[in-house]
């Protein structure tokens, strides 16, 4: 059976905030599900090879981070994006110059207007996007988020603290930063499922 599981960088003066244009994203208690991740009010494919967690009173932190949007580097923070989207999915790619990272980031640029359309801003976060940025063949339409710090990844617990790299994973956050669900993906050879995120946001 698969389980469904559900600060900041200093800032810089002289780096500018985004303006986003939305015509242009001890121990916790869990829910289980059976395999067809039935709840009480959706029905959610679960694909076997990924851990996922419904996650309840965990709260994203208002991280204020550098990220890459166009081509330009300015600060990005959490809570202004709520102006104008009812959610966020923040997802952790790997920076090691893997095909994995560039096929993560591709997939969610596929997928960029059908999740806008359900008012959610995707964003990517790594702890070093520069690097990501230098092997991409393709300028993603959202921001690339850049976990200098790690803090990020250490509350979202996806970071390994041995190698220092992040586990691929997918947070679904509403405007009270809620955590609704995330999906972390163990195995490189499974895609995440954008499907799923996408039924998980009309759900709210």
């Amino acid at each position: 059976m698969t389980i469904l599981m559900a600060e900041s960088s200093n800032s810089s003066s002289n780096v500018r905030p985004f303006e986003y244009d939305p015509l242009l994203s001890n121990k916790r208690k869990c829910r289980y599900h059976d395999e067809q991740g039935k709840e009480d009010t959706v029905s959610i494919m679960i694909n076997p090879a990924t851990q996922q967690l419904s996650r309840y009173n965990m709260v994203a932190p208002d991280f204020n981070c550098t990220a890459m949007l166009n081509n330009e580097i300015n600060r990005l923070q959490l809570s202004t994006l709520f102006s104008k989207y009812k959610a966020v999915v923040l997802f952790f790619y790997n920076y090691d110059f893997a095909s994995i990272a560039c096929k993560d980031l591709s997939l969610i640029d596929h997928y960029f207007e059908r999740l806008q359309s359900l008012n959610a801003m995707p964003l990517a976060m790594s702890t070093n996007a520069e690097m990501t940025r230098s092997i991409l063949n393709f300028i993603p339409s959202f921001p690339l988020v850049a976990d200098m710090t790690r803090s990020v990844s250490r509350h979202f617990n996806v970071l390994n603290p041995e190698t220092g790299l992040i586990r691929r994973a997918a947070f679904i956050i509403d405007n009270t930063r809620q955590v609704r669900f995330s999906f972390v993906l163990d195995d490189n050879r499974i895609s995440h499922s954008m499907d799923t995120i996408c039924t998980i946001l009309r759900t709210f």
